[in-house]
């Protein structure tokens, strides 16, 4: 692996630090406004907006790291900050956030099944405290896997010919990099993709029905089903992102294989193809988590057009976000 301060920075670095810097810092602001705004809607006060949260947070370091640290160190030549213990540790911190969204995207993925699949469980399995107990439990185990790759002497720098982030092999054993970071990864996406392909199903499914039967729903109802039907597609499409990222960072890049030497690397004609589907897709799928919710939450816009309005007005909104059983306030859900 060639190391940040082993070369010297040349102009096509310059231009994919900035398609780096512009694509993490939209993909911040995104997330951050998420994270910041979420709990002012009353839409998504519940469990799946506390996991949103989870996932727009950590998704905003990831890409905080990338706009704030690895561009301008690439950008600048910033050789003090270009050292293996420096970039390490920034490189620890995207792996942990990147675990925490892989991780908190499963878990989104499975309470939306319950939801359409268990209905008149949902709000007994997903309550305050046990949604408490899993974003603590999905925080402990993102560190646990980081520190278990610190542990066994596994540490990323970041390669300026590669434009990418790299083990330092040796001492690092790349074995444990497969098990910890790729198989683990693999399993965890392939699950949430196999649960949100159930879930998108038995929507559509349960969409055709309701339709043959519109003429017996009120517009409420109509509404409530309209809501819970972009949360299905926007939980589907950002795991369909996750797992092109995925094929494209360990499969599709070996089409595109780049010299290990800086100075052939600099002449490969690869060397873009090979950044683009690995690092860029990596940073993008990110990034396009946040504007991907964004897209699919109209309430968000509400928030956008008036910044500064209160809580309590927002959540006097059109789209009829919790109803009343017993007396008590509960979110919404199917029931199939």
């Amino acid at each position: 692996m060639i190391l940040m301060e082993d070369v010297e920075v040349m102009q096509i670095d310059r231009i994919a630090a900035l398609l780096i810097f512009s694509t993490s810092f939209v993909g911040f602001v995104c997330n951050t406004f998420i994270a910041v705004y979420i709990r002012r809607l009353s839409l998504l006060r519940n469990s799946f907006g506390r996991l949103l949260q989870l996932q727009a947070a950590g998704d905003a370091v990831f890409v905080l790291v990338w706009a704030f640290y690895f561009a301008p160190v690439l950008f600048f030549d910033i050789k003090p900050l270009q050292t293996l213990g420096v970039a390490s540790r920034f490189a620890q911190l995207c792996l942990i956030c990147y675990d925490i969204s892989i991780y908190t995207h499963l878990v989104i993925s499975l309470n939306r099944f319950i939801s359409l699949y268990f209905p008149t469980s949902y709000q007994n399995i997903f309550t305050e405290r046990f949604t408490t107990v899993l974003i603590c439990s999905i925080i402990l185990i993102s560190f646990g896997f980081s520190w278990f790759l610190v542990i066994v002497d596994c540490k990323m720098g970041f390669s300026i010919p590669r434009w990418m982030l790299d083990y330092v092999s040796p001492p690092c054993e790349m074995v444990n990099v497969y098990y910890a970071e790729f198989f683990r990864g693999l399993i965890v996406i392939s699950m949430f993709a196999i649960t949100n392909t159930f879930t998108f199903c038995r929507m559509h499914m349960h969409n055709r029905k309701k339709q043959s039967e519109s003429t017996f729903e009120t517009t409420q109802q109509k509404k409530r089903r309209a809501v819970e039907t972009a949360f299905v597609q926007q939980v589907t499409l950002q795991g369909l992102l996750y797992v092109l990222e995925l094929v494209t960072y360990f499969y599709i890049s070996n089409w595109f294989k780049v010299p290990t030497d800086a100075k052939s690397l600099a002449e490969s004609s690869n060397r873009w193809p090979n950044f683009l589907l690995t690092t860029y897709a990596w940073i993008l799928v990110h990034a396009l988590d946040g504007v991907i919710t964004l897209i699919f939450n109209k309430q968000f816009r509400s928030v956008l057009r008036h910044p500064f309005r209160s809580q309590a007005t927002l959540n006097a909104s059109k789209t009829p976000s919790r109803s009343l059983v017993g007396g008590k306030e509960t979110t919404p859900v199917i029931i199939l």
